[in-house]
């Protein structure tokens, strides 16, 4: 089902798209909830802007720690839209629902890769953020909650198509983004203090599958998929088909296996595996005619690489 924003709680660092996302509010009449240099940016691009702190009965505190984490807010954003007793509570208490969080974080590892001190990076550690977005995530039945400029757009796309609302689909696949972020961003966080403690480093991992694979190791073993480690490109190109587990390691071994025959002969090399061991491995030797025959390739144009290659397959051609 779609649910209406009509309510907005808005708090972001990096206030880039902001002017679209500004125009989308006022399109849809869309109430604005915010605080400092957020509400100061909207104001300047015409929303009319409600402050937290009107919300909340308090200033914001402690140079800003405090703005957010208050029940006016929270409850704002965890009440069950559908349980009667949630909003009966709500309504009890004067406090009015939020539909919809936008809100990125205090840049943390970029403040930690430019080299300033303990205590500055440390002030990057955001709380009331990570708090509203995992508090809108969690309620995504009834609440968007928006972690990246980069889903404005669809974001404003769906309210120009649902009249001013969004789909679950969109909410359910922007709170998965936002845990996502929220578990890269404390991962980056113990990663430095466990850094700067005692110089031992926490590693985290993040596997994110990129493609899938024909079975794993056996035709049983699916879904299986390769998986990129912490964003980082895969070491190499299918160029064919839907290989299966086994067809990747035999790749990777013999790719090592001919990196060592270049780098010791000079020469090209290819190899050719089946089930992870070696059945042929070859170095660019010219043919001679009769083995040009026997392996069907007698009067073609051979590339040095190519004739490596029909050498190792041919070592074994039944594998």
């Amino acid at each position: 089902a779609v649910v209406p924003v009509r309510r907005a709680l808005v708090s972001v660092y990096d206030k880039t798209g902001l002017d679209a996302l500004a125009a989308a509010f006022k399109e849809h009449s869309i109430t604005v909830l915010s605080t400092g240099g957020t509400a100061t940016a909207l104001r300047g691009l015409g929303v009319a802007v409600t402050d937290v702190s009107e919300v909340t009965k308090f200033p914001e505190m402690l140079s800003g720690r405090v703005k957010t984490l208050h029940p006016n807010i929270h409850a704002g954003l965890l009440a069950i839209r559908a349980d009667p007793d949630h909003m009966q509570q709500l309504a009890g208490l004067g406090i009015e629902g939020i539909d919809l969080v936008v809100s990125n974080l205090y840049p943390f590892e970029s403040t930690v890769a430019s080299g300033v001190s303990f205590e500055q990076c440390v002030e990057m550690i955001d709380i009331g953020g990570p708090t509203m977005v995992r508090a809108a995530a969690k309620n995504f039945e009834g609440v968007a909650v928006v972690t990246s400029p980069g889903q404005y757009a669809p974001l404003i796309a769906e309210l120009a198509a649902n009249n001013g609302s969004v789909s679950r689909k969109l909410r359910l696949d922007f709170a998965r983004d936002a845990f996502i972020s929220i578990a890269r961003y404390d991962a980056a966080i113990a990663k430095y203090l466990s850094t700067v403690n005692d110089g031992s480093s926490v590693e985290f991992r993040e596997y994110t599958a990129v493609r899938p694979l024909k079975y794993g190791v056996n035709p049983h073993q699916k879904p299986a998929s390769i998986c990129t480690v912490n964003g980082r490109a895969l070491p190499f190109t299918v160029v064919n088909g839907t290989p299966g587990f086994t067809n990747v390691l035999d790749a990777l071994n013999a790719w090592q296996l001919v990196a060592e025959l270049q780098a010791a002969t000079g020469m090209p090399a290819a190899a050719s595996f089946k089930h992870i061991s070696p059945a042929g491995a070859a170095v660019s030797v010219p043919l001679t005619p009769l083995l040009a025959e026997v392996y069907d390739v007698a009067g073609k144009n051979l590339s040095p690489m190519a004739v490596a290659y029909i050498r190792a397959r041919n070592a074994d051609p039944l594998s």
